[in-house]
């Protein structure tokens, strides 16, 4: 429950119509999907659009997940308005049509709750699409759904805070929160909605969603903002100017015409940040299906938030190789700025004929092939920018991180890739690469040998590519706040001062740094992760851990405090129940 009231909520709420208003006349000039139906219906009488819409989509014997989900979204909000021919033909494709549940979290969770609203639209059909009977259609849906929420909300979210796909489980929740039949779902769902909200309020900065990211696509990685993320962060907090190509996203509109609205607390928690802050985040461990010997360990995020500039980075737990989660982005350096031009980021593209297999089901002989042919021929591409490695470990304390990186000669990328954006001036003292982004200053110390290069492929991605190349590379980077400094000069003298320890690299598998805070850090890879000669206990983080925030792991109670302002979920979860098994990647 929320208490308190830092500003009105209903100022809010307006504030949140009128910026969802903007969204969809955009939307509504030109759309021709399921999603942006919502837009038609919510601005005027445009059935006959809609209906047309509908007859593409359902001319099909069956609908993807995504249209499973948008369908259902349409019919539970605008039921009234839809013409009997559109209804018709969305009750005759979602309890007769043909569908596949898909890989990802993402996918289950839209096929499930497009199942379970059908299955409550339209009791009147007793044998669903399958064979199986309507009840027990929806008995499943419930219970895989119940099951996704229960283990988020103890163990973390397993598809966590992607740019992509956040979307997907936010509009999921949002529609089960306003449309399902039973109370206690919609109660479950409303909750987890609010903390899918709260995950992108605690990491928002400027628009853009900074920090690890468990799936982050082709080359938006170097993006300022991306995703649908975007659109939804500027519907509800509402810092940034409407920008129709970065938030005119047809997939936002049905938060924008739901009953459901965030509390008003967490567009102040979002659009806060004149003081640093950390945020830390525990996360589900990713599945990984074979090849492995050991479960992997539960992520951990850490990220810093300062004024002009965000770092974070990710412990991802991976069991070794070939697990290399294929979208996933471990790090990143953001700040203020135009596409490509304000971030810095690092990967070793990792190759494997196991990589895609270890998640996948299909045979390792021929998945990677397959894969690339289908639709994803850039997760082999050798610039990339994205994709996890099992040789990539790192540490990071505050504003500054140390990355390292142990590839085995056999490999078939015996190199990083690191992306600088072109729109800053690059200086290179003393084996360090210094850049002045006014607000602030960056210093990179590549640890092995590296060359420029360029990375070009408009509108993807447009840049500086540094190709690390070696088996034992890795690279130092710590940022500044102008206002904290003498000056660029002057910070150029303090960052290339001998404050870099690479005694014991590669032969010790250890290297060390005093950061310009005074604090020493000390990465040893495959071993401890110190700060001042104490060793990072990540075992020991909470589910979330920031300025107002208390989550302990495992409770499914999550309290947020934004100055006279609560709000406590409590999921009422079982701690002695066995979780839900995720058997999907993402």
């Amino acid at each position: 429950m929320s208490q308190g009231a830092a500003y009105s909520s209903e100022a809010y709420v307006l504030a949140l119509q009128a910026r969802g208003h903007q969204l969809l006349e955009h939307v509504a000039v030109s759309t021709s999907s399921l999603w942006g139906a919502q837009a038609l219906l919510a601005l005027g009488d445009e059935r006959h659009r809609v209906t047309d819409i509908v007859q593409t989509y359902t001319a099909q014997p069956g609908l993807g997940v995504f249209d499973m989900l948008a369908a259902m979204l349409l019919v539970c909000r605008w039921e009234t308005e839809l013409s009997a021919t559109a209804l018709a033909q969305i009750k005759e494709v979602m309890t007769s049509g043909v569908f596949h549940r898909g890989n990802t979290e993402n996918h289950w969770l839209m096929y499930y709750t497009g199942t379970l609203l059908a299955a409550e639209r339209w009791p009147s059909v007793q044998v669903w699409w399958n064979g199986i009977s309507r009840i027990d259609a929806h008995a499943e849906a419930t219970r895989w759904i119940l099951g996704m929420i229960d283990r988020t909300a103890r163990v973390g979210h397993h598809e966590y805070d992607s740019p992509q796909y956040h979307h997907c489980h936010l509009l999921s929740m949002i529609a089960l929160a306003d449309h399902a039949a039973d109370p206690h779902l919609r109660k479950q769902a409303k909750a987890m909605a609010t903390l899918l909200v709260a995950d992108m309020a605690l990491e928002y900065f400027h628009g853009a969603w900074v920090g690890g990211h468990s799936r982050e696509g082709y080359r938006q990685n170097t993006w300022t903002m991306t995703g649908t993320a975007a659109a939804l962060g500027f519907l509800y907090f509402g810092d940034v100017a409407f920008d129709p190509e970065v938030h005119g996203d047809d997939m936002a509109c049905p938060a924008a015409t739901a009953r459901y609205t965030p509390p008003a607390m967490l567009a102040e928690m979002a659009i806060e940040r004149a003081r640093p802050f950390v945020v830390k985040k525990t996360k589900a461990p990713r599945t990984i299906y074979r090849h492995v010997t050991r479960e992997s360990e539960p992520v951990r995020k850490y990220t810093y938030i300062s004024p002009s500039f965000a770092l974070g980075s990710t412990q991802v737990g991976l069991p070794g190789a070939p697990a290399g989660p294929i979208d996933l982005v471990s790090w990143d350096l953001s700040w203020v700025g135009p596409k490509h031009q304000a971030k810095v980021v690092c990967c070793h593209p990792y190759l494997s004929p196991g990589r895609f297999s270890a998640f996948l089901s299909e045979r390792p002989q021929a998945i990677g092939r397959s894969v690339a042919e289908a639709h994803k021929p850039y997760l082999q591409n050798p610039d990339r920018l994205f994709g996890a490695s099992p040789y990539e470990q790192m540490m990071q304390h505050e504003s500054a991180i140390l990355i390292l990186y142990r590839i085995p000669p056999e490999d078939r990328s015996p190199y990083v890739n690191l992306y600088l954006p072109k729109g800053m001036v690059w200086v290179e003292q003393a084996g360090w690469i210094l850049g002045d982004g006014n607000t602030f200053y960056v210093g990179i110390r590549p640890i092995g040998p590296y060359c420029w290069q360029e990375i070009h492929e408009p509108p993807l991605v447009d840049g500086w590519l540094l190709r690390l190349t070696g088996l034992d590379v890795g690279l130092a980077l710590e940022a500044l706040e102008a206002e904290d400094g003498d000056g660029f000069e002057a910070f150029c003298t303090r960052m290339t001062a001998p404050r870099l320890d690479l005694s014991g690299w590669p032969q010790e598998g250890r290297v060390g740094i005093e950061t310009l805070r005074g604090h020493r850090l000390e990465l040893t890879y495959g071993g401890a992760h110190r700060v001042d000669d104490k060793e990072i206990d990540y075992a020991a983080w909470p589910l979330y851990e920031a300025p107002g925030v208390e989550a302990p792991l495992g409770s499914g109670r999550i309290a947020f405090q934004q100055g006279e302002v609560s709000l406590e979920l409590d999921f009422g979860v079982n701690p002695d129940r066995p979780l839900l098994p995720i058997r999907v990647i993402g």
